[in-house]
């Protein structure tokens, strides 16, 4: 989903993202006080609005400095395995050897 949420904002010039910031900041204002009051009937609403408000407030930005963010090209046949390059594992780094301890005796 938030492939085709992000596509959507995309589309969206900067007066409608402003539009929406206002939109989703009023959204996350009720939901809070419904959760504080007990009325919410779960969090996931409240967590997806956030993560939208931070989506659309990057793309102001990026439209403010002028980055032009590529929007991925996955079509409906494609599956998620061509969209993301596979990460290389990670390289363990060796730990060095254990210094032997010096034993000093009394005489």
């Amino acid at each position: 989903m938030p492939a085709e949420s992000m596509q959507k904002f995309r589309e969206m010039d900067a007066n409608e993202l402003g539009i929406q910031e206002n939109e989703l900041g009023e959204q996350i204002f009720r939901l809070r006080f419904q959760l504080t009051t007990g009325q919410a009937e779960s969090v996931k609403k409240l967590r997806e609005a956030r993560k939208d408000l931070a989506r659309v407030k990057t793309l102001m930005r990026q439209q403010e400095l002028g980055i032009a963010a590529p929007a991925p090209a996955v079509e409906a046949g494609e599956g998620n395995a061509e969209a993301k390059p596979a990460k290389a594992a990670p390289k363990k780094k060796k730990k060095p050897a254990a210094k032997a301890k010096k034993s000093k005796s009394k005489k």
